[in-house]
């Protein structure tokens, strides 16, 4: 197998998390030698990709495009499962709730009808009989979907090193990249260890997927180059809360849900109990703070960050304890425009870039993964990226 028009094949992947993870799975499976590098190992809990679970749906609110690149993910999540022996995506079904004349809970039925994606529409009082765990306005209704799950993002990325190691790929855990230097045909990294003194190589091509330490681990000329001289890194929080009765809480009777649209401004999501004591919710209330160094987020919510947590699960989740029993704090890159950047290099079809996710690519790494892979062996790919490619007019 060559990548597109040469015959290189030594290729580095830079970030091991979510979509680097895939991207040296699909490389290594068309034949390519790979070299995956992560600062912090495969898995790890420092980026953006911990804490048990991450929302899979097909239906979107916000990008009317993005339905059939999650539907590609789809099938791969499955044959990654069927490859590694992994159960990674459990469907459990999901509820998209709102008031029923709002922008966000419209572009949810849109985007059903749009793509002929199965989905029923449940009113107040259906609401208030099947899911007594939401607290339901008379003007509330819900878009429920049988696709909608949650993916294990720790086993996830676990089972992409794992099958590419199999298929042939060299991890490289604990490596720091101290250098990056794109040569017109080449890439130079210069990498260490936690126990060895530097290395260079030299490869064919890389990947560019470092996540949070974009920002600072790219060169002030290549970030330029991608159209991404704005790029942050900064801080999600996820809370987990005690039920008053756990029974309401499992996969059965408590579907993944997302509620927006709300009058104070938040918006809430959640899943199922995974550990058989408590329910994961997430809280937006406020943008997202950015963090100077991502290898050291500040781990403690402010006191009004937290009441501001209680306020929203006491309204709208009264059969939760509002004060979480647990919380941790993870760091993603984030775009101006929300959408992330994917694509060759303007000018350098041997430089793969994969940024920028702003906390909402993990349902379809696989995919992106899937269409560097094209990318980088055959110049072209079939995946419906061309909205992110690098150097795109939007200035984020």
């Amino acid at each position: 197998m060559r990548l597109a028009g040469t015959a290189r094949r030594r290729v580095a992947v830079v970030g091991a998390g979510a979509v680097g993870s895939m991207a040296a799975w699909q490389l290594a499976e068309r034949g390519l030698e790979v070299h995956a590098f992560d600062r912090w190992g495969v898995p790890h809990h420092r980026g953006a990709s911990g804490g048990q679970t991450r929302r899979f749906a097909v239906i979107s609110m916000g990008d009317p495009d993005l339905p059939p690149l999650v539907l590609r993910a789809e099938r791969l999540w499955r044959r990654l499962e069927e490859a590694t022996g992994r159960r990674l995506l459990e469907q459990t079904g999901g509820l998209i709730l709102g008031p029923a004349e709002s922008a966000s809970v419209g572009r949810a039925v849109a985007s059903c009808e749009s793509w002929g994606l199965a989905h029923r529409i449940l009113d107040a009082p259906d609401l208030r009989q099947r899911f007594p765990q939401h607290a339901v306005d008379d003007a509330d209704i819900a878009v429920q979907d049988p696709a909608t799950g949650f993916l294990r993002p720790e086993l996830a990325i676990l089972a992409a090193i794992e099958q590419a190691a199999t298929l042939g790929a060299t991890v490289h855990h604990d490596t720091e990249i101290l250098d990056l230097d794109v040569r017109p045909e080449t890439v130079g990294l210069t990498y260490r260890s936690s126990a060895d003194r530097p290395h260079s190589e030299t490869f064919d091509a890389v990947v560019l997927a470092p996540g949070a330490w974009a920002a600072t681990l790219l060169p002030d000329g290549l970030r330029e180059a991608i159209g991404v001289t704005g790029l942050t890194a900064r801080r999600l929080a996820q809370t987990w809360f005690a039920p008053d009765d756990l029974s309401l809480y499992g996969a059965e009777r408590f579907p993944v849900f997302e509620r927006v649209a709300m009058p104070d401004g938040a918006s809430i999501y959640g899943f199922p109990s995974q550990d058989g004591a408590t329910v994961k919710i997430g809280v937006k209330s406020r943008p997202h703070p950015e963090v100077a160094d991502p290898a050291r987020p500040d781990p403690h919510l402010t006191a009004d960050h937290m009441a501001e947590i209680r306020d929203v699960v006491g309204r709208w989740l009264p059969g939760l304890n509002p004060r979480p029993v647990q919380t941790t704090v993870h760091v993603e890159s984030y775009t101006g425009d929300g959408r992330p950047v994917v694509g060759l290099l303007p000018g350098a079809a041997h430089v793969a870039v994969a940024v920028g996710f702003s906390g909402g690519g993990f349902k379809y790494a696989p995919a992106v993964g899937d269409a560097l892979g094209d990318l980088l062996v055959n110049g072209v790919t079939e995946a419906g990226i061309r909205r992110f490619a690098p150097g795109r007019s939007a200035r984020v």
